[in-house]
């Protein structure tokens, strides 16, 4: 019996969908990982050809989550939360009898027992992960949707049963860099406009400042596996956030943003963030 070809009759995925890279299970794979295929560790380890690092970066944007959720959680009140991008969950540690780092539902009822959270990918595989892990929390919801289409994703039923009277915290982590300048300057935009008052955007984002002829590799790499992939100066990403203000500290690299309240267990070592994060609000905007 072929396998490969019985693959997409029993998952109703595409012909080539366990034959060619994804981002999510590339990601999966430099966390340690089992959700991936050959396609996607040949192509990771081709990728750490070029940037030995990746594996932290990916783990530091990663950990960044749960600190970003904690915090808006902790210090604005919100109770609400848009996962987008969200990606496959983090592994389970046996020791602990927990997922490491905590999940955004996770990290979220750590200070509010009745926070909702709402993930939303374009990846069928893990919008499928996150509807078999929430299957019975009527709190939370998985939203197959596209950031490139941002007006049909904020329309996305699952979307509804967020109270728009209340603030509502949206992680826009590692998914700007791949998809365009128009369209990531159309999403953000899109969801200041959405939001209520008191809301809040976090952001990370990959740059080109701190190493960029590796990230130039990187930009190669990928696309010669047919994937576009665009990280960005500290300028282009400022650029994004149009006015609404950040948080203190600002935009930093990402595992500086905020780190005497981080949780430092396994955090790999912070020179290799490579990117940038901000949480942004309308709450501290500037007046006109």
């Amino acid at each position: 019996m072929n396998v490969k070809q019985e693959t997409p009759q029993r998952t109703g995925l595409p012909e080539d969908w366990f034959r060619r890279p994804a981002v999510a299970r590339i990601d999966n794979f430099l966390t340690g990982g089992c959700d991936n295929y050959f396609p996607d560790r040949h192509l990771a380890g081709l990728l750490m050809d070029s940037a030995p690092w990746l594996p932290d970066m990916v783990k530091i944007n990663q950990r960044h989550r749960s600190h970003a959720v904690t915090t808006l959680a902790r210090d604005l009140g919100i109770t609400q939360f848009m996962d987008l991008g969200c990606g496959l969950p983090s592994g389970w540690d046996k020791k602990r009898q927990c997922h490491d780092p905590a999940l955004t539902y996770e990290a979220a009822r750590s200070v509010h027992e009745d926070a909702r959270v709402v993930y939303v990918d374009n990846d069928l595989l893990v919008c499928a992960h996150a509807n078999f892990s929430m299957a019975e929390d009527l709190s939370t919801a998985a939203v197959q949707a596209d950031v490139r289409k941002i007006d049909e994703l904020l329309d996305a039923p699952g979307l509804r049963d967020f109270d728009r009277g209340q603030p509502i915290a949206v992680l826009v982590h590692d998914l700007l860099p791949w998809v365009s300048d128009k369209e990531a300057e159309a999403a953000v935009a899109a969801l200041r406009e959405w939001l209520p008052a008191g809301s809040a955007i976090s952001i990370t984002h990959a740059c080109t400042d701190m190493a960029p002829e590796v990230m130039q590799e990187l930009v190669d790499r990928y696309a010669e596996a047919g994937i576009t992939y665009r990280p960005r100066s500290l300028e282009e990403i400022q650029a994004f956030l149009g006015p609404w203000s950040a948080l203190p500290p600002g935009i930093v690299p990402t595992a500086q943003w905020r780190a005497r309240h981080r949780n430092i267990h396994r955090m790999p070592s912070a020179a290799h963030s490579f990117a940038y994060a901000a949480v942004i609000t309308e709450a501290l905007s500037a007046s006109p």
